[in-house]
Formats: structure tokens, C-alpha cells, sequence
């Protein structure tokens, strides 16, 4: 049983792994498409308004 354990434990710590540029260029990527027209529309509307504040 301990050595079960053990071996999960082993196991979890190896999934603990840093991403290439690539891997970690493509979760962005992905990350960005789950975006819905909300947020986008969210993200404009605050940009604009800032941008009539900084003219001002």
C-alpha cells in the first residue's frame, strides 16, 4: 500500500513540467479563442474610454 502511495506521489511531481515556447504559445492561443464577444466588447469599451481620458 505505502509503495502505491509512493509511486502516485512520484507520478504527481513529474506532471510538474515547464512548457516550450511552442506549448506555450499554442495554451495561449487557445486560452484567447475561448474568449466570448462579451469580453471582447468589455476590452474595447474600457480602452476607449481611457483613450478619451488621456486626449483629455
Amino acid at each position: 500500500m505505502e509503495a502505491i502511495l509512493n509511486n502516485k506521489k512520484k507520478r504527481a511531481v513529474k506532471k510538474e513540467y515547464k512548457l516550450s515556447l511552442s506549448q506555450w504559445m499554442l495554451k495561449t492561443i487557445k486560452d484567447h479563442k475561448k474568449r466570448t464577444t462579451k469580453d471582447a466588447a468589455i476590452g474595447l469599451s474600457v480602452t476607449a474610454v481611457l483613450f478619451l481620458i488621456g486626449i483629455i
